[in-house]
């Protein structure tokens, strides 16, 4: 059966999230509608590489489509703009290796958040308001701390289980962008809801309420991290890498929002 990889960009706000449900609007839903229309098949196969949650957005979501009918590239992206949404776009379409998986074949994923240090009138939808004066070198100091191959079943929502709370950070990094706090981390994979407690952790820190090396009591259990998760809005699913890939991960700067100055 023909296979494509899709790479996808979404606004995540009127979304409950990548997943079918029984009720609610998701990107693989809307994405699955459009393509059986354009194809007139009804047997298609969508996986995402990321099941991003309600809110959370997406800059490079990978998606592998295998589909009955084989479709030209150049033709399927002309179609595709003209029948999604203005919050969904397929950025490429490109055939595939017959096995690919967009979930099970990826080896790291980057993920981006933005914190906003003033309220904004454009802000909403893709930063999260942080009233309270924020130290970025801490919070770097603190993010160095993540790196390396962790338990991070604390900072997890809830697991499985059967599943591994262990996850590889390859990399964790915060920059500041004019009046934007942005935030990239970089693993294998993530447990739910991780990402955000990770922030929830380095705005604690760039507060003043915890100092950096807290990470180390969070991560090995001799205290509890703080219980405060970041709201999904800021969060964007940013890049997805596969075997023989090298990343090409731009520099963080705010997407969605325009780029404050004090």
């Amino acid at each position: 059966m023909p296979t494509y990889r899709l790479l996808i960009e979404y606004d995540g706000s009127r979304f409950a999230g990548w997943q079918v449900q029984a009720s609610g609007r998701t990107v693989q839903g809307v994405l699955l509608d459009v393509l059986r229309e354009l194809t007139g098949q009804r047997e298609i196969d969508l996986q995402g590489a990321g099941r991003t949650d309600a809110g959370v957005h997406a800059l490079g979501q990978v998606a592998s489509l295998r589909c009955p009918r084989r479709m030209h590239p150049a033709e399927a992206l002309r179609a595709l703009d003209r029948l999604l949404p203005q919050d969904l776009a397929v950025r490429r379409l490109d055939p595939a290796p017959p096995g690919f998986h967009a979930r099970h074949d990826a080896v790291s994923r980057a993920y981006r958040y933005q914190v906003s240090t003033r309220r904004s009138a454009f802000g909403k939808r893709f930063t999260w308001w942080v009233s309270e004066r924020l130290d970025p070198a801490a919070m770097q100091a603190a993010a160095t701390l993540f790196v390396g191959r962790h338990d991070f079943a604390a900072f997890a929502k809830r697991s499985a289980a059967a599943e591994s709370t262990l996850v590889e950070v390859e990399g964790c990094t915060v920059a500041a962008a004019g009046e934007v706090v942005l935030v990239r981390v970089v693993a294998s994979h993530f447990l739910w809801n991780q990402v955000r407690r990770m922030v929830g952790a380095l705005v604690t820190v760039g507060r003043g309420e915890a100092k950096p090396a807290a990470v180390r009591a969070w991560l090995d259990g001799s205290a509890s991290p703080p219980a405060l998760s970041a709201p999904a809005a800021g969060l964007f699913l940013e890049a997805v890498l596969y075997p023989g890939e090298r990343w090409a991960l731009p520099p963080l700067v705010p997407a969605g929002v325009p780029t404050f100055h004090g």
